[in-house]
């Protein structure tokens, strides 16, 4: 497995390739830049699907330029795929002035989904807490957490979505899954647990 990441220079919002190495294709989990696509290109890898997080704008505001060059599904948990369509939920409204949505539809995930890619495999934990939807994504000894949790802290629970208690008990849930693994948040560093 190889993971490329780039971080949105706007919000800096990590975006993470993943690709399996012997069939060539990779995953884009996030895609909050505008030049994944070109980075894909540039890497020579063939997408199989778009997966997201959680539905805040900051996470999904790449996507239809990405889906418009690369016409591949769109995955979110059901209960953030809401999110995608409106300003004020996925908090583009309130935070950037404007409304950020995306114009595909998605299709949806529940806990334990896997998803697959080459020899690969994607397992969905659904972690709500930060949003409602939120979810990480492991893949062999990585776990792509999105904003439910970073390297030294965790997501905010103060807008559409957003639990404190339940971001609480999504982590304590999630923390003795994440021994010997690495996890890949949607801001910040990488840490290896």
């Amino acid at each position: 497995m190889r993971i490329k990441t780039i971080v949105d220079r706007y919000y800096g919002t990590n975006c993470y390739i993943v690709c399996d190495e012997k069939s060539r294709m990779c995953a884009v989990i996030d895609p909050a830049a505008d030049f994944v696509a070109e980075e894909v290109k540039r890497l020579g890898f063939t997408p199989s699907f778009v997966l997201l997080t959680h539905g805040h704008f900051d996470h999904i505001c790449g996507v239809d330029s990405f889906l418009a060059e690369y016409n591949v599904p769109l995955y979110i948990h059901e209960n953030d795929a809401e999110m995608l369509t409106d300003g004020y939920k996925n908090a583009s409204s309130l935070l950037v002035g404007g409304g950020v949505t995306v114009n595909v539809t998605p299709k949806t995930l529940l806990q334990g989904t896997r998803i697959s890619l080459g020899e690969l495999s994607f397992r969905v934990e659904h972690t709500p807490g930060h949003t409602r939807g939120c979810v990480c994504y492991f893949c062999g000894d990585a776990v792509f957490t999105g904003d439910t949790l970073f390297a030294f802290d965790r997501g905010r629970t103060d807008l559409y979505g957003g639990d404190e208690q339940t971001i609480v008990e999504s982590i304590q849930k999630l923390r003795p899954m994440l021994a010997g693994k690495t996890i890949y948040p949607g801001h910040g560093p990488a840490r290896t647990f």
